[in-house]
C-alpha cells in the first residue's frame, strides 16, 4: 500500500513538472515568435566575478538616511545613473566620474548629487556621466572603463576612497608577475547560466522581478533587499564569488589600510599596494593611448588623502585633494550615514570645478551653484511626509 502511494506520489510530481516545462517551452516558443528579447537571446554571456552590473532603464527605490525620504534613483538605456535625457551612449565631450558609493550617489537626489550639479556648470560642448557602482574598487572601475571605453570620453576620472585598497584585495581579479605587468583572472563559466541565457523566458523573469522589485521598495522603502538575497544565491554557482566572501572575512582586509599607514607595512600589503599602482598605471596609460585626459579625484575624509597620497605619489597639483576644500568632513555627511550629504556634494563640485586640472570643462563662479545651495536650504526645511 504505501509503495503504491509513494508511486503515486511520483507520478503526480511528475505530471506537475512536465506541465511547468511544456508551459515554459509554449511562452518560449510565443516570445519567439513575436521576437521578444532578440538581442539579449542572440548575446554570448561573458562570466564576470565581482563585476555588477546596473540593470537598464530601471528604477530603483531608496531612502534618505536622515531625513527617511524616498529616493528615486533612474538608469538609463546604458545602465548608467544619468542626469537628464540624452542616455549616456548619446552624449559628446563625455567627463566620466567612475568611483564607488560616494560617486553613485544613491543617498541623494539626482539634482543633488556632485556629478548632476557639475553637469549643470559643464562648459560649451562637455557633458558628465556617472559611472559609480555601489561597492566597486580600482579594478572593477577599470573593467567598467572598457566597457564604455568606445563613447565619446574626453576625461576620465577615477574619484579614489580609501578602502579601494582593501577591495583590490577582496575581489582577487588581478594578478602581478614580476615584471610588474598586470592580469585579470580568467572568469570561470557556467553552463547552466549560459543557458539560460539563451531562453527568452530567462529575461521576461528577470523583467518581472525588476518590476516587482521597484514596486516593493516603493512601497516598503528600506525593507527586504530582492537584489542583495539574488546575489547571495548567484553565489552558489560561483566559485571566485565565494572565494570573494571569503576574503571580505578575512581579518587582513580589515587591518590592510591601517597596515600600509603604519610604520612599518607588511610585505603583504606592499605587494599590493605594487599591484594598485600597477592597476591605476595602464588604465591612465591606456586613457591617454586614446587622446584622452586622466585625472584624480580624492575623498575628503583624512584616511582618504593619506591612502591617496600612499598610493599614487600625488600630491594636490597633480591631482584633486577634496579635503583641502572640505577639511571638517562631520559638517558634510548624514548624521546617520558615512556617506556625503547633499551639502558635500555641493562642496565637492565647487571644489572640483575650482580645480585648474578642470577649469577647462566648468564655470567655477560661486553664484552658478547658489540655486542648488537655496534648493539644499528648501528641501531641508520642507516638513516631513
Amino acid at each position: 500500500m504505501s509503495g503504491t502511494r509513494i508511486w503515486a506520489a511520483f507520478k503526480n510530481l511528475g505530471l506537475v513538472i512536465g506541465a511547468v516545462v511544456l508551459s515554459l517551452a509554449a511562452v518560449e516558443a510565443g516570445l519567439w515568435a513575436a521576437g521578444s528579447y532578440d538581442e539579449l537571446a542572440s548575446q554570448r554571456l561573458r562570466p564576470s566575478p565581482a563585476i555588477w552590473e546596473r540593470p537598464r532603464n530601471a528604477i530603483e527605490a531608496h531612502r534618505h538616511p536622515d531625513l527617511k525620504r524616498p529616493i528615486e534613483v533612474v538608469y538609463d538605456d546604458d545602465g548608467v545613473r544619468n542626469h537628464g535625457p540624452v542616455a549616456t551612449s548619446g552624449k559628446s565631450r563625455i567627463i566620466g566620474f567612475f568611483g564607488d558609493s560616494f560617486t553613485e550617489n544613491r543617498r541623494v537626489e539626482d539634482r543633488f548629487s556632485f556629478t548632476s550639479i557639475l553637469a549643470g556648470v559643464a562648459r560649451g560642448p562637455f557633458t558628465v556621466a556617472n559611472f559609480g557602482v555601489d561597492a566597486y574598487g580600482l579594478d572593477q572601475n577599470y573593467l567598467r572603463y572598457k566597457k564604455f571605453e568606445h563613447l565619446d570620453i574626453d576625461t576620465v576620472v577615477y574619484v579614489l576612497c580609501e578602502n579601494d585598497l582593501r577591495n583590490l584585495y577582496e575581489t582577487g581579479l588581478t594578478t602581478l608577475d614580476a615584471d610588474g605587468r598586470v592580469g585579470f583572472r580568467r572568469p570561470e563559466a557556467n553552463r547552466t547560466l549560459r543557458l539560460l541565457g539563451r531562453l527568452r523566458v530567462s529575461y521576461l523573469a528577470l523583467d518581472a522581478y525588476y518590476q516587482a522589485h521597484a514596486m516593493w521598495r516603493r512601497q516598503f522603502p528600506g525593507s527586504m533587499n530582492f537584489t542583495d538575497r539574488l546575489g547571495r544565491a548567484a553565489d552558489k554557482f560561483s566559485g571566485a564569488r565565494r572565494a570573494q566572501r571569503k576574503r571580505l572575512r578575512d581579518p587582513y582586509a580589515e587591518s590592510v589600510v591601517a597596515d600600509l599607514l603604519g610604520p612599518a607595512p607588511t610585505a603583504a600589503t606592499l605587494e599590493l599596494a605594487r599591484k594598485f599602482r600597477a592597476v591605476l598605471a595602464r588604465w591612465r596609460a591606456e586613457v591617454e593611448a586614446r587622446g584622452r585626459r586622466f585625472e584624480i579625484v580624492v575623498l575628503p575624509r583624512p584616511a582618504d588623502a593619506a591612502v591617496g597620497r600612499a598610493l599614487t605619489g600625488l600630491g594636490s597639483a597633480d591631482a584633486v585633494y577634496l579635503s583641502d576644500a572640505m577639511a571638517d568632513y562631520a559638517g558634510y555627511r548624514f548624521k546617520h550615514d558615512v556617506h556625503w550629504n547633499e551639502t558635500g556634494n555641493l562642496a565637492a563640485a565647487e571644489a572640483i570645478a575650482a580645480s585648474p586640472r578642470f577649469g577647462h570643462a566648468f564655470d567655477a563662479e560661486r553664484a552658478k551653484f547658489d540655486a542648488v545651495r537655496r534648493a539644499i536650504a528648501a528641501y531641508y526645511a520642507k516638513p516631513a511626509g
